[in-house]
């Protein structure tokens, strides 16, 4: 029988921390031999190299702004469909804000925005959906943002109960964000977002419907923009929701 050697695989995004410690514990043995040497002068400062090197790897380890923007840099999990369309249902995309259901021309992007401020994005090629939108509190402060289907900065809680959902929760473990790929033609969203520029949060959520700046849509409304073709789906101020170019 061959031996076998163990090797444990160790995440890249940890090597400076591992290098800081590995460091720390070098000089933390120098600065004892020096000690044990009655050399006090070059201990003291052997051992600071020690303590700085230990204490800076737990503050790189702990910041979730540095391993954000690591995760950032990967390949995102995307959210894949939970079903299958049928043919009739390839025609058109049905966008389920809330209680409120978009039927628009399929594509490979939709975003949405309102007087031509872009507050979400949903990718959907064929290997799977992810999303891009800031969300908002009630005062239109962004709390949270999503870059293709990755968290970033704010301190959100991310949940995948299964391979087509993504939820988000506060600090406070209130639910800020939902997306649900429940077909390759049907996707739900809730959440409060946020558009550039915009001080009030667009609202999404199936007791509300939506609600935007000088607009609104009742939830159990079902609206047909296939007509109008592909497009950015721009929500007016004026209440009329339209597909542009």
């Amino acid at each position: 029988m061959e031996p076998r050697i163990l090797t444990v695989p160790m995440n890249p995004e940890f090597f400076p921390e591992t290098a800081l410690l590995l460091g720390g514990v070098i000089a933390g043995i120098l600065a004892l031999r020096h000690l044990f040497a009655r050399e006090p002068g070059p201990a003291l400062r052997v051992g600071g190299i020690a303590v700085a090197c230990i204490v800076l790897a737990l503050f790189l380890g702990r910041s979730g702004w540095i391993h954000s923007n690591y995760g950032r840099q990967s390949k995102p999990m995307v959210l894949l469909p939970a079903s299958t369309p049928s043919p009739d249902e390839a025609r058109f995309m049905s966008l389920a804000l809330g209680d409120v259901i978009l039927r628009v021309a399929p594509s490979e992007r939709y975003v949405l925005s309102v007087e031509g401020k872009r507050f979400l994005t949903l990718d959907a090629p064929k290997s799977g959906m992810s999303v891009t939108c800031d969300l908002a509190d009630d005062d239109g402060r962004i709390v949270g943002r999503i870059r293709r289907n990755t968290p970033e900065r704010y301190p959100v809680r991310t949940s995948r109960p299964d391979t087509h959902t993504m939820l988000l929760q506060d600090a406070e473990g209130h639910e800020i964000f939902g997306v649900r790929y429940l077909g390759p033609t049907q996707v739900q969203i809730t959440g409060s977002f946020h558009a550039a520029g915009l001080p009030e949060p667009v609202l999404v959520s199936t007791q509300r419907g939506v609600h935007w700046k000088g607009g609104g849509v009742p939830p159990g409304t079902r609206i047909d923009l296939t007509p109008q073709g592909k497009g950015r789906i721009d929500f007016e101020r004026s209440g009329l929701i339209r597909v542009l170019p």
